[in-house]
């Protein structure tokens, strides 16, 4: 089967958020970015948020030399709280100070996390607070029990430690405490804001992550924080919250819930949400409804502006990371970056392993877009040439064709994926397409081009194609087979099709990255695939004379190499002034079918 590609792709956010399909599947998500996407006077709180050059990749574990691994913008101070308050009363804070001592001598950033729960001191438990055992052993640190957290006792010592946390923080110099970008409000275990993991052994101890209980616990420790943290305007430190929105493990429908409407009412200016997915990898279950619930608060925002802390865990150690880990590492930054993600947390093991295995440029990748939220002050902007094969998607894959669309039906996935087996699409693993996240993460053995909720369209930052399905055609697996040595850019692309008449590639910048029709100098870089002898391209760019300027002239070699073409340009007007409201062409002036993976824009 051989399916035409006249769905589209949207050059924003707003458009696919609001079309018909997503109000009616996710409509609190579509309410949710109507309200950021519509005009709303931006005021200085709106704005206030972690400093934007603190975007970038973190060390999650505070060990590593900036000197060593001069990509990292900042590190993380994690305590248990049996460690900073080892008797009642008895605080130790030096390890804090050394965190930021050491940030503030190497002008980097830094957040604070502290764990309670199982982390809590013992001696809690001696003025009685009950201890709760669960059926899951797990993710239990080394004392196996949760404490009750809705016990007064328990609520009292916990919220002493944050305000001992407060008045030390106080104390700090002013260029000191600058550093200080934010701190996660931690309530829960294993920062999932869970009270429990596993079902609890002694059901009058049972607290639902749910209930009106807990709800009310988290909601009091969240008017602590905002109290203690942000009542000094000119010692404010942002804070970051988990679980107040949405589900980004196993991709469930989003929600906007009593947290968010209490933060959103109550933390005047921006704030922090952890979201991890999307830096995790690619084609994960449920990353669009990541993306489609958050993007307006997190690029170009209109008003209230959000930041977004990831993690990237363990991940890269599973068995389909370690295809290709320069690979995976790659489209896990370009996935994140397109999401909208403020912050890479590193663990250690990965950092470790960057320089053997060429995971920096990743690294540097994520952190030349990160920051560049504005589209008005950005100096660069990408599109990131790929598309997902998304089996919710019924408008793209009627059911009447591909069958019942449902997040495990494999069937319907398989059909998907042959009417695309020509340009290379396959599924290595095809349990893993009902995995929730979370175990997808864990176990899938391979790479699947197609699943349930995954990211369909280009990854971007303010260049978008033009109606890409209809004048280019993807590709995955470029070259063949994906090994350990394959090239990064071989994992997705897009591209010319002579036989059926797609011969340009459009693109079209955010309307707010260039205004005026001056000339205007920039630099484009193309990555693209030269496979065939004697093949020729050409760019074209707005230059503002009515017809589109060449702005160079390719011609391959034939050696199925990745190439890079840097291209400068003096007169560009970049004003969507090109056919099809372009700014930038990749046009074909032969019946060789070139592929692209990357278009980058840096304005000069």
């Amino acid at each position: 089967m051989r399916l035409s590609f006249d769905k589209g792709a949207p050059e924003r956010v707003f458009n696919r958020c609001t079309s018909a399909m997503n109000i009616r599947r996710y409509p609190t998500v579509a309410v949710g970015l109507l309200f950021c996407c519509a005009t709303i006077p931006v005021t200085a709180e709106d704005v206030g948020a972690i400093p934007l050059e603190a975007y970038g990749v973190w060390d999650r574990g505070a060990s590593f030399s900036f000197t060593e691994y001069p990509f990292l913008k900042g590190l993380s101070y994690g305590a248990d709280w049996e460690e900073i308050e080892p008797q009642p009363d008895v605080f130790d804070w030096s390890s804090l100070d050394a965190a930021v001592q050491r940030a503030h001598e190497h002008d980097k950033f830094m957040y604070i996390s502290i764990n309670p729960g199982p982390d809590s001191p013992q001696w809690v438990y001696e003025l009685g607070v009950p201890k709760v055992s669960t059926d899951d052993e797990k993710h239990l640190g080394k004392w196996k029990h949760y404490p009750y957290y809705l016990a007064p006792e328990y609520k009292r010592r916990f919220f002493g430690m944050i305000r001992s946390l407060a008045e030390h923080l106080d104390r700090l110099p002013a260029e000191q405490h600058r550093r200080i970008a934010f701190i996660q409000v931690k309530t829960g275990c294993t920062g999932d804001e869970c009270p429990y993991k596993g079902q609890t052994l002694d059901p009058k101890y049972e607290i639902r992550k749910d209930s009106p209980e807990w709800r009310d616990f988290r909601l009091e420790t969240f008017a602590l924080f905002v109290d203690l943290f942000q009542s000094n305007r000119d010692r404010r430190i942002e804070l970051l919250f988990n679980a107040v929105g949405g589900n980004d493990d196993d991709g469930e429908d989003a929600a906007y819930g009593p947290e968010w409407d209490w933060i959103t009412s109550h933390v005047k200016g921006a704030f922090g949400i952890k979201n991890g997915a999307l830096s995790r990898g690619h084609h994960l279950r449920g990353e669009r409804v990541l993306y489609e619930q958050w993007i307006g608060y997190l690029v170009n925002p209109k008003g209230l502006r959000l930041f977004r802390r990831s993690e990237m865990d363990q991940t890269w150690k599973r068995p389909w990371y370690q295809r290709n880990l320069p690979m995976n590492f790659y489209w896990g930054a370009v996935n994140a970056v397109h999401g909208g993600q403020s912050i890479w947390d590193v663990t250690a093991s990965a950092l470790e392993a960057s320089k053997d295995e060429n995971i920096v440029p990743a690294f540097e990748f994520f952190n030349k877009y990160a920051g560049q939220i504005y589209p008005a002050t950005a100096t660069d902007a990408f599109c990131a040439l790929h598309k997902g094969l998304d089996a919710s998607d019924t408008a793209a894959y009627p059911e009447d064709i591909f069958g019942k669309a449902s997040p495990n039906n494999v069937e319907r996935m398989a059909a998907i994926c042959q009417a695309f087996a020509e340009y290379g699409a396959r599924i290595d693993d095809a349990d893993a397409l009902r995995f929730g996240q979370v175990r997808q993460r864990s176990s899938q053995k391979g790479f699947n081009d197609v699943g349930w909720e995954i990211w369909p369209d280009n990854y971007t930052r303010f260049l978008y194609q033009i109606e890409a399905d209809s004048t280019s055609v993807p590709h995955w697996r470029i070259g063949g087979e994906i090994t350990r040595e394959s090239p990064v850019y071989a994992r997705f692309a897009r591209g010319f099709e002579h036989a059926s008449g797609r011969d340009a590639l459009y693109f079209k910048l955010d309307d707010e990255f260039f205004t005026g029709r001056e000339l205007k100098p920039v630099t484009i870089r193309i990555v693209w695939y030269d496979q065939h002898p004697g093949s020729t391209w050409k760019l074209l760019y707005d230059a503002g004379s009515g017809e589109m300027k060449t702005g160079y002239d390719a011609e391959g070699r034939s050696d199925c190499q990745w190439r890079t073409e840097t291209i400068q340009l003096s007169d560009a007007v970049m004003d969507h002034g090109g056919d099809r409201g372009s700014d930038v062409a990749l046009v074909n002036i032969d019946d060789k079918d070139d592929l692209f993976s990357l278009i980058e824009l840096h304005r000069d």
